[in-house]
């Protein structure tokens, strides 16, 4: 058997990132081993970049902002040339929020990662391995990343998209089933946001990554880890109404 120096100093044709987004398992294991933060933290800012973007390029706040002026009584009381003067300004401010919104996402959610990689190590009793945690939690981005290059495709396929609800590409139950022609009412329209198939999926990397990286069995370690996701999906879809 290969010792795990000798695995260290043999090249990796593919990343264990991207091993493990097909087999969690071993893929995880030896990302959390061997591999690095650098590969999956750029691939999740360029998507990131690319879906942030997309949108801002594509964004159209013409009726939001007619339904603004309306409410504040001032709709009556400008020209056409004062209209479209704010809808100028509503979009070129969506869009520098939104390339803010990109840059900052995967810093962010990597850091946040961490802390759940430590924080579920720690309410587990395991006991954290230092270098594994940030290359765990870069490994857990790329669901995401591939959710928005998803969003960047579908939203170049729209000649416009609203500032908010714009539909891209469908990330859960509930945009799934209103592809499908069976769009989901209240209160099962929350719990079918909740279902995010990505966030799913990165949850499971996140629970084989902790066994990796906190000498925790497999079975814990999942089993924690899509408890805790359950938990906080209702919470900030169903309870807060997210």
């Amino acid at each position: 058997m290969s010792s795990e120096a000798e695995i260290e100093q043999r090249p990796q044709r593919v990343p264990p990132a991207v091993v493990a987004l097909v087999a969690p398992d071993t893929g995880m294991e030896l990302q959390a081993r061997v591999g690095r933060a650098r590969f999956a933290f750029v691939v999740a800012m360029v998507c990131a970049l690319l879906a942030a973007f997309a949108q801002a390029y594509r964004v159209d706040t013409r009726d939001a902002t007619l339904k603004n002026l309306e409410k504040a009584g001032q709709l009556e009381n400008m020209s056409d040339r004062q209209v479209e003067d704010e809808t100028t300004k509503s979009n070129r401010l969506y869009q520098v929020g939104r390339v803010v919104v990109g840059v900052g996402e995967a810093p962010v959610f990597l850091g946040l990662g961490a802390l759940a990689v430590l924080g579920l190590t720690w309410f587990l009793r395991g006991k954290a391995k230092g270098r594994a945690v940030v290359p765990v939690a870069a490994a857990v981005l790329l669901p995401g990343a591939i959710a928005n290059l998803l969003d960047a495709i579908s939203a170049w396929q729209h000649a416009a998209l609203p500032a908010k609800d714009a539909v891209l590409a469908p990330r859960n139950l509930s945009a799934i089933a209103a592809v499908f022609g069976h769009p989901l009412v209240a209160p099962w329209l929350k719990l079918g946001n909740a279902l995010d198939f990505f966030s799913l999926w990165a949850a499971l990397l996140m629970g084989y990554g902790i066994a990796a990286a906190g000498d925790v069995t497999v079975r814990r370690a999942v089993v924690a880890t899509l408890i805790g996701w359950v938990c906080w999906r209702l919470l900030t879809n169903v309870a807060v109404g997210g």
